[in-house]
């Protein structure tokens, strides 16, 4: 089975103005056509990174490249929905195949780079905290939370303070 890097239903959340009316936009469309315009952007991004980067992707396909698939996908979606009516350079689906493509040039050029999805073998799910701190860094009486005999628990600053 083929590697897909972005299903119709991700293409259809960025193609309706309305998650709950798609009616009037490309996400009206039917699976086949918008699955049409997947391969195409999947196609166009491999041609385009293939002398960087191993295409087609392995799973789990990088967000990137998901992002990017959706982004040129939806563009040649709404092209087949408008069947040749111009459209505005400042409609959304314009705006985000625009960065697209000025991404994957970006990708090309060796100016950007898609990060590895894998780090020692374990895939990243999000990020973690590394603390190198081992030991009490502060204590109670730093935060004046420990009944102490401390001077200023008692109200008098250290000698040193003064």
């Amino acid at each position: 089975m083929p590697v897909v890097y972005a299903t119709p239903t991700q293409v259809r959340a960025v193609l309706a103005r309305d998650s709950t009316v798609p009616g009037g936009t490309a996400a009206e469309l039917g699976d086949a056509p918008i699955q049409a315009a997947i391969d195409l952007a999947q196609a166009d991004i491999d041609a385009r990174l293939t002398a960087r980067y191993t295409v087609p992707w392995a799973p789990p396909v990088p967000p990137i490249v998901v992002s990017l698939t959706v982004a040129i996908a939806a563009y040649h979606a709404d092209l087949t929905h408008r069947q040749g009516q111009e459209v505005p350079a400042t409609d959304p689906v314009v705006l985000r195949y625009k960065w697209a493509i000025d991404f994957l040039l970006l990708l090309a050029s060796g100016v950007a780079d898609i990060p590895s999805t894998e780090v020692t073998g374990a895939v990243l799910s999000g990020m973690t905290t590394v603390n190198p701190y081992s030991g009490a860094m502060f204590g109670l009486d730093d935060f004046d939370l420990a009944n102490s005999n401390t001077p200023w628990v008692r109200g008098l600053p250290p000698a040193r303070w003064s």
